[in-house]
């Protein structure tokens, strides 16, 4: 099976026609959420070959855990003060980035968010916002976990559980992944029989369910702290299904499996998000059902050749990145291969 996201704009946008220019002609700050784990490697690789391709210099930085938004912040602040000529920006806390959004604004730097927008006003400092459309995607790994267990969610006689992972409240790409599944899966069992329990921000719970989607969050980005989340759901007996919503949510999962083994054919359906070595193996050898797969190279490649386009006063828009829905039925075609960072 494979899902593609509604929003399909330019996967073929690196076969647009550009001019080449000198090296480092401009300097492009680009502020990650992160850079420890698979997917900001690839965004950061991605970065760099676009900025060789379109003249740019391209400082990539990130904080060494994707909690620590004070970190990000003072990047994000040492990036403005730099003055360059454009900055990439994911925002780990979209609210506690503004002022210096503001800042990047009145200096004239245009700013391209990418991963995770910044949704308020930010005095058009934002000019563009590069990402995969998490919330169509969350729905997407709902509708396949759906499909797989659609019996048991429909047939069952009793309460049945679904683990919703998801590893803060704070970042809106993580937020949409999770509210996203969340929707298409009350949608789908029916609002009036599935209650969301587990966290305040979602929660929103029903009287005598059949289905309850269990979400868990970690009070810390450590992996300490998800492992427990992950143990505490996959210890209760009537869990049959469990929803990673990005890289470091679904390596807890995997890594808690080892434990209480859990997932697998027969077992509960797992699905995650992202890919990387420790995912992608999962899904071969059907620990895991499947996972969506982003493709973090493009993102970050158009990232910074949007921001080479409004350097240049050129028009840009915001650029939806396609995803796709992998099992190890079908993760080596070529579409979907060529999106699997190991």
């Amino acid at each position: 099976m494979k899902i593609r996201s509604k929003l399909f704009m330019t996967a073929v946008a690196v076969l647009f026609a550009a001019a080449p220019v000198f090296a480092g002609q401009y300097s492009i700050e680009v502020v990650s959420k992160g850079f420890q784990h698979d997917f900001w490697k690839q965004v950061n690789r991605g970065c760099t070959e676009a900025g060789k391709e379109f003249g740019a210099s391209v400082n990539f930085v990130g904080p060494a855990s994707e909690s620590n938004i004070a970190e990000q912040i003072d990047q994000l602040s040492n990036a403005v003060n730099k003055g360059p000529d454009a900055i990439c920006f994911a925002a780990l806390s979209p609210e506690s980035s503004i002022d210096l959004l503001f800042q990047a604004g009145d200096a004239k730097i245009p700013v391209i968010t990418f991963d995770s927008n910044v949704p308020m006003d930010t005095g058009g400092a934002v000019k563009a916002f590069v990402a995969t459309d998490n919330r169509d995607a969350g729905a997407g790994a709902a509708q396949a976990m759906y499909d797989k267990l659609k019996d048991k969610l429909t047939n069952s006689p009793a309460t049945v559980r679904i683990a919703v992972l998801s590893q803060d409240t704070t970042s809106q790409s993580v937020g949409d992944r999770t509210i996203g599944f969340i929707e298409k899966m009350v949608e789908l069992c029916g609002p009036a029989t599935t209650s969301v329990e587990g966290h305040v921000k979602y929660e929103k719970r029903v009287s005598n369910p059949k289905v309850i989607l269990d979400v868990g969050i970690p009070a810390e980005t450590i992996d300490a702290a998800m492992n427990t989340v992950v143990s505490t759901i996959f210890n209760k007996q009537d869990m049959i299904g469990a929803y990673a919503s990005n890289e470091f949510a679904a390596k807890g999962m995997i890594n808690v499996n080892e434990t209480l083994n859990r997932l697998g054919p027969d077992k509960a359906v797992g699905i995650g998000f992202d890919s990387g070595i420790i995912q992608v193996r999962a899904v071969r050898d059907r620990v895991l059902y499947g996972a969506i797969t982003q493709n973090p190279y493009m993102i970050g490649y158009l990232s910074v050749k949007t921001a080479v386009e409004a350097i240049k006063g050129q028009s840009v828009k915001d650029i939806a990145v396609p995803f796709y829905f992998y099992t190890a039925d079908n993760m080596d075609e070529p579409d979907i291969a060529a999106c699997l960072y190991e």
